[in-house]
């Protein structure tokens, strides 16, 4: 329901109503499957997704004729640019469990690119061998899928042929996109932390600040940042976990010494500070009637002090004057070296 505090003061309140205390945060909100509409998906029993085929293949009764990849389902699209980066790997993965099992059961996987990046080409290769077959589409003319006499039929130009190919599958395998946890939006309101466009939560910084958030004691790590595969997801949430133990090994934690500080005497508690401030750091105390700066929250940017139209902010070690007699000195040297 509410978190509220900073780096090793925390206090969270669930829906239950239970309140607890802690010194971290690990955004770790997964990620959801989109749930196709085209392509039959819910009319035919026969056309599932991706994790519908995994769950049949743990059966062993379940022995395909024949089946059809459909990828970027989902992604990739004019709604959703975004590649889900998972899903090549994936199908060619499945693939090949079908070609081990029943080498003579057709596969065929039909794709705008493939990408099976890092040392994961090797199967792309190896299912070629096998007798993948794999039939390139594009935007303009992607699958078609429908039903005739009970049977699915897929008709999809191919790039390279540049001419339509009609399949008869028994089973049509949609790749669905992955797709942010659609609770990301309210959450990240919460702790005052920054989603893309996509949904998924960003990183401070991909090299310099992996797994955190400019928010000191919020971290983040899996599915809740972007598609990636299990092994990514366990090094990511290593790093959270080694992250986080920074903290929680300490029994203080030094805050910055440029912060920001408000002049009770001129302040109005007019709250632009706190719509400004990106790390919740400022709010405006009720009883005072001014701001009031939680110096532990305060990254020193700056941003309430150059908005505030009283003038009451003022940053430590970068106040007015200072600025003012920095901008000074260089005019009074151009005007020498000119």
């Amino acid at each position: 329901e509410s978190v509220d505090g900073f780096v090793g003061n925390f206090h969270t309140t669930l829906a239950n109503g239970d309140e607890f205390d802690h010194g971290v945060v690990i955004v770790a909100t997964g990620a959801v499957e989109y749930q196709p509409t085209e392509y039959l998906y819910g009319k035919n029993d026969h056309v599932m997704t991706q994790l519908e085929l995994e769950e049949r293949m743990l059966h062993e009764d379940f022995k395909p004729e024949s089946i059809v990849i459909i990828q970027c389902v989902g992604s990739r699209v004019p709604e959703y640019h975004n590649c889900s980066r998972i899903c090549c790997s994936t199908s060619i993965k499945n693939a090949l469990w079908v070609k081990e099992r029943y080498p003579d059961t057709p596969v065929y996987i039909m794709y705008k690119d493939i990408r099976t990046y890092g040392f994961r080409e090797r199967y792309y290769r190896e299912a070629s061998r096998k007798g993948v077959i794999f039939l390139r589409y594009d935007d303009e003319n992607p699958p078609e899928v429908t039903e005739e006499n009970g049977r699915l039929r897929v008709v999809v130009k191919d790039r390279y042929l540049m001419e339509d190919v009609l399949l008869e599958p028994e089973y049509v395998v949609l790749n669905a996109a992955t797709r942010a946890n659609p609770d990301n939006k309210g959450l990240s309101e919460m702790l005052k932390v920054p989603v893309g466009e996509d949904g998924f939560f960003l990183e401070a910084h991909r090299k310099l600040r992996p797994v955190e958030f400019a928010t000191d004691g919020i971290l983040l790590c899996g599915l809740a940042q972007g598609p990636k595969f299990t092994d990514e997801n366990v090094a990511q949430s290593q790093a959270a976990a080694a992250k986080a133990m920074v903290v929680l090994s300490k029994e203080t934690l030094a805050a910055g010494g440029s912060v920001a500080w408000v002049n009770e005497d001129i302040c109005v508690g007019c709250a632009t500070c706190e719509a400004i401030c990106s790390y919740g750091a400022i709010a405006v105390d009720e009883e005072k009637g001014t701001a009031v700066v939680n110096q532990a929250l305060c990254k020193g940017c700056g941003s309430c002090a150059s908005g505030c139209p009283e003038r009451a902010i003022t940053l430590r070690h970068f106040t007015r004057d200072q600025i003012l007699s920095q901008v000074t000195a260089i005019i009074e040297k151009l005007e020498v070296v000119s």
